[in-house]
């Protein structure tokens, strides 16, 4: 059994609801791949330098990092500053689809990206995140996809306000909800 490091390891039954309102506080609100030179101050420019839109996506997705070093450092800066731009707005899937013009990027790194730039409005779309949510009765499809994506960023904003968790990112609610995932699969 994997050692568990957030406190005393929640014992009997319990929700995920139970467990993401325990975990989420205590989780980072960001990950260090998320930082340039160990800061995260270049979030003040309009657009991701590229060595870091390197580093989030081989974190990400290492499979796929071929195709990221294809993209140069302009069309990454475009990208990425499009993207945020349609961020501020509320314009999710205009975002995404921003971002997806880079090679390399699917949604799940896109979300990736979004969340390295604001980890409060953002969490990241992952399979293991999908199945919890969808074996709770959240209507998720198994394949990350741009509306699966806006669908989980609803049911992680509805999560922060039912749990009353107003000062966690939407970054600390999903890895928390990640988190679930693998602690229910080594119960098994």
């Amino acid at each position: 059994m994997a050692t568990y490091p957030w406190g005393s390891r929640p014992v009997g039954s319990y929700s995920y609801k139970d467990f993401v309102r325990h975990l989420a506080p205590h989780l980072p609100p960001n990950d260090k791949v998320f930082a340039l030179n160990n800061s995260f101050d270049w979030r003040k420019a309009s657009g991701m330098p590229l060595g870091l839109f390197r580093s989030v996506c081989h974190w990400k997705s290492p499979r796929r990092y071929g195709l990221v070093l294809l993209n140069a450092q302009q069309d990454v800066f475009n990208a990425t500053q499009d993207a945020f731009a349609c961020c501020g707005q509320g314009r999710v899937r205009d975002a995404l689809a921003a971002l997806h013009q880079l090679q390399g990027v699917d949604v799940p790194t896109a979300s990736a990206l979004l969340t390295a730039r604001n980890p409060y409005e953002f969490g990241i779309i992952d399979r293991r995140v999908l199945a919890v949510l969808r074996d709770t009765g959240s209507p998720l499809p198994k394949n990350p996809s741009a509306p699966a994506y806006v669908k989980l960023l609803e049911i992680l904003s509805a999560l922060r306000t039912d749990l009353k968790l107003r000062k966690c990112s939407l970054r600390q609610i999903e890895l928390a909800i990640w988190h679930y995932y693998a602690v229910q699969r080594e119960d098994t």
